[in-house]
């Protein structure tokens, strides 16, 4: 398990952002995750919290699986979400995200997010492509990387020269 850096201004994932939710993402060498729990700051008119921060939390961890299993930046194309069950605030949750296919120039990943028993309250699932406008040397230079290992370091600063590698390189080396 690997805690990936958090971008620095993100509301979900930056621990200096007070009014922020100062989650952890976490890498397991096959999806991302993040144990949440949404307080009252952040509840809604009928006491469940916004929909946009749960997407919001999905989004980010799918940004990130992206990222980490084929070491490209890539941003949203298009998502659907399916809402199964409403979640209750003040109640721990699962967030996950994986990689699920790569088409050429397409990327495909979902996210959902759980209850400590595995239920599936909502999920989401994106297109994504490859950043093209983005600068590399912005996005690293804007991570936090306090809480990181001095590999995960290791990874994002790959990414600058493009030769970047996955993290599956770490944890199966002998699949690449």
């Amino acid at each position: 398990m690997e805690i990936l850096p958090a971008y620095r201004e993100s509301f979900f994932f930056s621990q200096k952002r007070k009014d922020g939710l100062r989650l952890h993402a976490l890498y397991t060498g096959d999806h991302v995750y993040a144990d949440f729990r949404i307080d009252e700051r952040f509840k809604n008119e009928v006491d469940r919290p916004y929909n946009g921060i749960l997407f919001g939390i999905m989004d980010s961890l799918m940004w990130y699986a992206l990222i980490m299993q084929t070491g490209k930046i890539c941003m949203t194309r298009k998502t659907t979400i399916e809402c199964f069950t409403p979640i209750p605030c003040n109640i721990t949750y699962r967030a996950k995200s994986r990689l699920l296919d790569v088409d050429e120039k397409d990327f495909y990943a979902d996210s959902w997010i759980e209850d400590q028993d595995g239920r599936v309250y909502t999920k989401v699932s994106g297109l994504f492509k490859e950043s093209r406008n983005t600068n590399i040397e912005d996005v690293i230079n804007n991570l936090d990387f306090t809480d990181t290992t001095p590999w995960m370091r290791d990874f994002f600063n790959s990414l600058r020269t493009g030769v970047g590698f996955t993290m599956q390189e770490k944890h199966e080396p002998w699949k690449v």
